[in-house]
């Protein structure tokens, strides 16, 4: 999904306010000890702090680049989909020699498949029924291949080839010229691969977990560093570099996990629906869907 909405506070705290609250609150309690119990032993040294929050904005550094690079990785694969979903089928009016009504079928039903196999990866990377929306581009004897198929999507992409391996057997596709669709289709499936990848390989939660752990050990000693220099000033400067921390520690969260069904996720409903409408005004159908418009400020 993509979000294209105003600002909102609820969804800027949404996920880390327990822990702001928290240590807004420890915050105050270390100040009212300070100040009015004469606990003067809560006072840390600032240059601890310092060195501390240094190493702590450089782990959140690697940790953020991390976690964004997976989903611009998965963003640049749902690209290379688009761009090659719109070739596979340029390549088949182009390259398909047969007679006309014959031929108009034949790419009719290409493009159909490509686009239930653009809706069947969807569903299948978000661990939801694969054949919604992906059936309605299918035939009976279509669907029941592919229903009894693990990866349906794979099997999809497999009904394809065959039917432009049967093309080029049939001497309805030069040789030269199955070769191009060949690796076309080779570079959707490349596409699903790095997305399944990207899916099935678990972001270290070691690391993701040492991270949070240092931020609230950081968080916990800053207000002791602040008290005896600025008073209850501290109280408010540890929310808003607790909230700062915490936030940029929550956004790495999001990235890291793309097709997971939420707000940030990668629009793939709507890549899929973009890709279904220029396919079909390739083929010059009668119907054409109309585009998937935001919802709640929200682009599945």
């Amino acid at each position: 999904m993509y979000v294209k909405q105003v600002f909102s506070i609820w969804r800027l705290l949404k996920g880390i306010w327990i822990g702001v609250l928290v240590v807004t609150a420890y915050a105050t309690l270390v100040f009212y000890l300070f100040s009015y119990q004469n606990w003067h032993f809560l006072s840390f040294p600032i240059s601890i702090i310092t060195i501390l929050g240094t190493a702590l904005s450089l782990l959140l550094g690697f940790r953020t680049n991390s976690a964004y690079d997976r989903w611009w990785e998965a963003r640049k694969s749902w690209g290379e989909i688009v761009n090659d979903s719109r070739t596979l089928v340029r390549q088949s009016i182009s390259f398909i020699s047969t007679e006309k009504k014959e031929k108009d079928a034949i790419i009719s039903n290409i493009a159909h498949l490509q686009i239930a196999w653009c809706y069947a990866l969807t569903n299948s990377l978000r661990k939801e029924p694969v054949l919604v929306y992906a059936d309605l581009h299918l035939n009976a004897q279509e669907h029941d291949y592919v229903a009894s198929q693990d990866n349906i999507p794979n099997a999809i992409l497999n009904l394809i080839q065959f039917k432009m391996s049967g093309l080029h057997e049939q001497g309805k596709m030069q040789t030269l010229l199955y070769q191009n669709i060949d690796l076309t289709l080779q570079r959707l499936c490349d596409a699903m691969g790095k997305c399944e990848r990207i899916k099935n390989t678990v972001f270290p939660t070691q690391y993701s977990f040492f991270v949070l752990l240092v931020i609230f050990i950081f968080t916990l000693v800053l207000p002791m560093g602040l008290v005896e220099s600025i008073g209850r000033i501290a109280i408010p400067i540890t929310f808003i570099i607790s909230f700062l921390f915490f936030y940029v520690e929550w956004i790495a969260y999001i990235l890291q996990n793309p097709f997971e069904n939420g707000p940030n996720d990668i629009p793939m409903t709507s890549l899929s629906r973009t890709i279904e409408i220029n396919l079909l005004q390739l083929i010059e159908a009668d119907k054409i869907p109309e585009k998937i418009l935001p919802k709640n400020g929200v682009v599945m």
